[in-house]
């Protein structure tokens, strides 16, 4: 796996078409997955949510929609950035707070400020996990929630085998072709493929100390929700 500042100058490289990309090799289901993400992860008015690796900040979008108050963060301020404006055209600009380029490893938030934690296809970028899950169990309230959106490991035969072909052979092609960038969708199928599966993140999450973990397959197992209290 890159180091942390290679794996931050992939993601600025790609930035500006990191939201194309996102919809046109998921099929447009990548808007599904926010949603059952953020229903999910119990936001809502009165809740304060931190979201992790945000990205250009759909994820923090699926949050705020529900009505919870949003702080969104992430390790590249190239795509951090670019989420102000769209939270603007949304209507959702007074929901959530760009925050600064903070390390999943080393939060910059007091202890118990939290209601939940998101972390959508960002904790495979980790260097350290078990860093990352002690800082988001400090930071969220007792009884908060951790909600992680992956990519996983689908559970039908015919459909691994159909991902495995999918993300080897068409999604760097299609990725370097939109971006202009081929390391970065190499990368991708690569660190999914390292990732622990299901039972073995789950195992992970009990092993840091949260409660009541589970998880919720979608789309087959290509992505998984995990869950778990502190």
């Amino acid at each position: 796996m890159p180091e942390g500042r290679q794996v931050q100058q992939m993601f600025s490289a790609i930035a500006g078409r990191y939201d194309v990309l996102n919809h046109v090799l998921s099929g447009g289901v990548d808007f599904w997955w926010w949603w059952r993400m953020a229903r999910r992860s119990g936001a809502g008015p009165g809740k304060r949510f931190l979201d992790v690796a945000a990205g250009t900040g759909d994820s923090s979008l699926a949050l705020a929609r529900r009505g919870a108050e949003v702080v969104s963060t992430d390790f590249t301020h190239a795509m951090l950035r670019l989420g102000p404006a769209k939270f603007a055209r949304k209507g959702l600009a007074g929901l959530i707070w760009a925050s600064s380029d903070a390390d999943a490893q080393r939060l910059p938030f007091r202890d118990a400020r939290f209601d939940g934690i998101t972390i959508c296809y960002g904790i495979r970028n980790v260097e350290d996990r078990a860093l990352a899950y002690a800082e988001f169990l400090r930071v969220l309230k007792p009884g908060g929630q951790l909600t992680i959106l992956e990519f996983s490991a689908p559970v039908f035969p015919w459909l691994r085998a159909f991902y495995d072909w999918y993300s080897h052979r068409v999604l760097p092609r299609i990725g370097a072709w939109i971006s202009g960038d081929a390391s970065a969708y190499t990368y991708l199928p690569e660190s999914i493929r390292a990732f622990p599966d299901q039972r073995a993140l789950a195992a992970e999450l009990e092993a840091a100390g949260f409660r009541q973990v589970g998880w919720t397959n979608l789309t087959g197992g290509i992505v998984a929700l995990h869950t778990g209290i502190r």
